[in-house]
């Protein structure tokens, strides 16, 4: 008896949060991989942190949308979500620090939210 699994893959998500307080952040992110195809409604986890803007970051995750079909037989998915506050800011090798001392320094605590579409899947193991 054979059983078809469909083959392992990851999505790429880069996209700019709300402006908040006057800025926002850049998230770019690999989602966690799983098996599934164009049409089965599979979903993905995903985490980061949000790129360093005026001394601080913020961190995020979730869960993605289902499998969204294309023509061609691939398939997107849509992120969408709220960051996490900055209340936990720690030192990542002096890029804190560089970055306030360049744009200044946003220390209230605060959010952004952030939505968009996946590339198409990629990293695909053949079987």
């Amino acid at each position: 008896m054979s059983s078809y699994v469909p083959p392992a893959h990851v999505h790429f998500f880069n996209v700019m949060s709300s402006d908040t307080l006057k800025h926002n952040h850049l998230l770019r992110l690999y989602t966690f991989n799983v098996n599934g195809t164009a049409y089965d409604g599979h979903v993905h986890q995903y985490q980061g942190i949000t790129g360093i803007r005026y001394g601080h970051y913020h961190n995020y995750f979730g869960t993605t949308g289902p499998a969204i079909p294309l023509q061609n037989g691939t398939h997107i998915h849509f992120l969408e979500g709220v960051v996490e506050l900055n209340a936990y800011n720690t030192s990542r090798g002096g890029a804190l620090v560089s970055s306030a001392k360049k744009t200044g320094l946003i220390s209230e605590l605060h959010q952004h939210t952030y939505s968009g579409y996946s590339t198409t899947g990629f990293g695909y193991e053949p079987w």
